[in-house]
This record gives structure tokens, sequence and C-alpha cells, in this order.
């Protein structure tokens, strides 16, 4: 209970009780808990819809699901996706880079990058057929945050100093990456059997290629990194699903 507390805490902003010392090695415990804070996360968001489907129209009851999203986790993963390419960008060097990601400012970059993801995810969930929506209200966040686990295990930490990510990067262990792929293949195959097993692999995939390309170019992954990994892989999320119903 205590990881699912950690994980809930730093992943929501939902006020759960914590009496115990919180050490760098139990953060790393915690991202096992990932995909069950991101499907507890999408339970409130599927919840939410079932209310807001009574009285308003799909178009607006989805636009509010997603600003309740970014609500619940209090926009800590969007502020590391505008950080990001805002640093990307920006900088030319490494160091450079790394040092426009700590700046609390959001550039041109940033923003554009926070409108493109956000009206992706909206006119994907809005796409999405009505018997799917609740199932990848749930999915979303749960496959998202365990690319974040798997992102912090097969990576290094990129800054010399400390960051808010790095106790989570450079703890986080083959047991709770296991953990966390199991509750991630318990949510994504339980509602949408093997095609739920396709979309991990997809995601597994692009998760991959985002940890190669901060390697190269940042020489490891930070906080802001592994948010940015969360937010674009919440929109491939629901575009896999709504690209296979199509299909």
């Amino acid at each position: 209970m205590k990881s699912l507390y950690i994980a809930l805490g730093f992943l929501t902003i939902i006020p759960l009780p914590l009496n115990r010392e919180v050490r760098p090695m139990d953060m790393g415990r915690s991202m096992a808990c990932f995909p069950l804070a991101g499907a507890i996360i999408g339970g409130i968001l599927a919840g939410m819809s079932a209310v807001l489907s009574i009285v308003l129209p799909r178009s607006v009851a989805d636009f509010i699901l997603i600003a309740a999203l970014a609500l619940i986790t209090g926009g800590l993963h969007l502020d590391g996706l505008a950080d990001t390419f805002d640093g990307l960008y920006g900088g030319k060097t490494r160091e450079e880079a790394l040092a426009i990601m700590k700046d609390s400012r959001v550039g041109a970059i940033g923003v554009v990058s926070l409108i493109f993801v956000i009206i992706l995810k909206y006119i994907t969930l809005l796409s999405v057929p009505a018997g799917l929506k609740y199932t990848a209200l749930v999915v979303m966040p749960a496959l998202s945050r365990w690319s974040m686990v798997l992102a912090a295990y097969l990576s290094g930490y990129a800054r010399p100093t400390g960051g808010t990510g790095r106790d989570f990067i450079e703890t986080v262990s083959p047991m709770s990456l296991l953990i966390a792929t199991a509750f991630a293949l318990i949510t994504g195959i339980g509602g949408l059997e093997w095609k739920g097993g396709l979309i991990i692999l997809w995601i597994g995939g692009l998760t991959i290629i985002w940890v190669i390309y901060f390697h190269r170019r940042l020489g490891g992954v930070t906080g802001d990194t592994l948010g940015a990994i969360n937010e674009v892989n919440e929109a491939m999320v629901l575009l896999f699903i709504l690209g296979m119903e199509m299909a």
C-alpha cells in the first residue's frame, strides 16, 4: 500500500495519508504501481464519463474529460512535455537543452507541443466508438504510465545534479518493472483482449525509440522527459485503439 500511496501521491493531486518516511528506494519501488495508479485515474474518468453522458453531448463531455485528466494529475506531465520540447528544440548542446528544460518559463515550441498533444487526445477520444470508450479511458493512463516505468528502467539520469525524477530513475528495479508490466498486461488484455497485447507492444516499441533518442540527445532521461513520454503515449494508446477499430 505504501508503494501505491507514493505512486498516487506523485502522479495525482489525490491527498493520501503516508505516515512513514519516504526513502529514495521507496520511489523506485512505487513505480511498480504506476500502471495501477493510471488505471485508478482511468476509473475516475470513466465514472465521470458515465455521469456527463447523461447531461451533455459527447463532444462537450470528452473535452471535460481531457481537462479533468490534466487537473487530476496537476498538469505534472504536461509541464514535462512542454519543458522537454523547449529544451530539445532550443538547445544546441546537451547542456543547453537540459538548462532550458530546467527553466520554469514555457517557450513557443513548448506551447505548440501542448496544443498538439491535447487536441490529438481529444479528437481520438471523441472518435473512439462508444462501446469502447470506458475501456479506452482506463487503458490509456495505465499503459502510458507503464511506459514511464520502462523508460526509467532502460535509462540513466541525464543531469549531473539531482532533480525530481532522479530517485525514480536511479532506484527502479527489475522487479518493479516486472510487476508494472503485469499490471499493464492485466489492464490491456483484460480490457481489449489480444488487441491490448498489441497495444502494449506498440507502446513499448515507441518508448524504446524515445529512450534511444534521449540517450543520444541528452545522455539519459529526466523527470521532464518521462512526463513527455507519458503524454505522447496517452495519445498513442487512443490512436492505436481507434486505428484498430477502423481497420
